[in-house]
């Protein structure tokens, strides 16, 4: 899980709601992140979990809350059976989005 902490200069009791454009902190209200520590509790895997959060939306909000910062999902060549058998209703989001971080990526 990658640690890193949030931009610098923002407060960690400070609200997404002036930082970000009202698509991006809409999508992380509705999944109950409303300040910049939750956001940096959160990245990248918590956030790559939450359904309104695809590759585009977690790129914006990366660009616009860790700068410098860029998460490389980790290359996966078979799917694990252990993974399939796990009751996790995240899971598929979490795997989808990771395909599509790659595949957007490349492009």
């Amino acid at each position: 899980m990658n640690t890193s902490t949030a931009h610098p200069s923002f407060h960690a009791a400070t609200t997404l709601q002036g930082l970000l454009p009202p698509h991006l902190w809409r999508v992380l209200a509705r999944n109950g992140i409303t300040t910049i520590e939750q956001v940096a509790q959160s990245y990248p895997e918590k956030l790559l979990q939450m359904p309104s959060v695809g590759p585009r939306t977690f790129r914006k909000i990366e660009e616009s809350l860790f700068p410098g910062k860029r998460y490389a999902p980790p290359r996966q060549a078979y799917v694990v059976q252990t993974d399939l058998d796990q009751p996790s209703r995240t899971l598929p989001f979490f795997r989808r989005t990771q395909n599509a971080l790659r595949r957007h990526d490349l492009k």
